[in-house]
């Protein structure tokens, strides 16, 4: 009698598991995901900058993400790459890492995308937070490795005792395994999510790192999602299933064609990166 009634009880329990897990992924997909400007709205305005930043507000972003990299003096700012070299179209060329800020934020970081904006500057992170309306999100990149984490540490904690609530509206993101592993340990309430790009094996036609290599990336590196290439091929339902059943998020990047935005949409995605903020949500209406 009590065997049979553990019985019921494990399948009761096997029933509620699964229906939690579809309401999950319905409510997902009845949903639209939050729109992320890439880099600001970089499609229309040079990334990483101020005016990329307030232009994605006025297009109607949920949140932003940019990229950051460690001067040589300590400070925190806002660049894609290791050096200046793309954002001033190769007359100005300085490694990041090998110069103060001072002399980082007299280059014109602007007009390589559009003339009007030639006073635009590489912007300090301590910047693009204060510019952040509230309940907005934002996504802090690194771009280098665990030196920037002392530094970080220091800035972000200014600013959460300036702003409580900002813990609950930034999100930290790293290709890097060990950038990810520390944030979590220093802001165990703060989500970091790992992020992996795919590529493909031609020789026996798989891609390359496989689902449970991603799902090992994500245990060691204590992440609470993961940030993902946008790779229709990769990403199947059952991954994305697999990430839900173990309590991750799931965001995409960069996606600026509203097909494949419906796409991931209906896969239940938490956040679709874009360069094209408005053009994405209008597409999703």
């Amino acid at each position: 009698m009590i065997n049979k009634m553990e019985r019921t009880q494990n399948k009761l329990s096997n029933h509620v598991y699964v229906l939690i897990i579809y309401l999950t992924l319905i409510t997902n997909v009845f949903s639209n995901p939050l729109i992320i400007a890439h880099r600001g709205a970089s499609g229309e305005a040079p990334e990483n900058t101020m005016d990329a930043f307030k232009l994605a507000w006025e297009l109607g972003a949920d949140g932003i993400e940019g990229d950051f990299h460690l001067t040589r003096d300590g400070h925190i700012v806002a660049i894609h790459d290791k050096d200046t070299n793309k954002v001033t179209k190769g007359k100005n060329k300085l490694i990041v890492k090998k110069t103060n800020l001072q002399e980082l934020q007299k280059i014109d970081v602007g007009s390589w995308k559009n003339e009007k904006y030639f006073k635009a500057r590489i912007p300090t992170l301590e910047e693009v937070i204060d510019s952040l309306p509230m309940g907005k999100k934002f996504f802090i990149e690194i771009k280098c490795g665990t030196e920037i984490m002392k530094p970080l540490i220091h800035v972000i904690n200014l600013k959460i005792k300036e702003r409580p609530k900002l813990k609950e509206n930034i999100s930290f993101i790293s290709f890097d395994i060990n950038v990810v592993r520390s944030c979590r340990s220093e802001w165990p309430e703060i989500e970091a999510n790992y992020l992996e790009s795919y590529k493909k094996i031609k020789e026996i036609s798989k891609w390359t790192p496989s689902e449970n290599e991603v799902f090992q990336f994500l245990k060691l590196s204590l992440a609470s999602g993961l940030g993902s290439q946008a790779n229709k091929e990769v990403l199947k339902q059952s991954f994305i299933e697999r990430l839900r059943q173990n309590q991750f998020s799931f965001h995409c990047w960069t996606i600026n064609d509203i097909e494949t935005a419906r796409h991931f949409r209906d896969l239940g995605v938490d956040s679709i990166t874009t360069d094209f903020p408005k053009r994405i949500r209008d597409g999703l209406k």
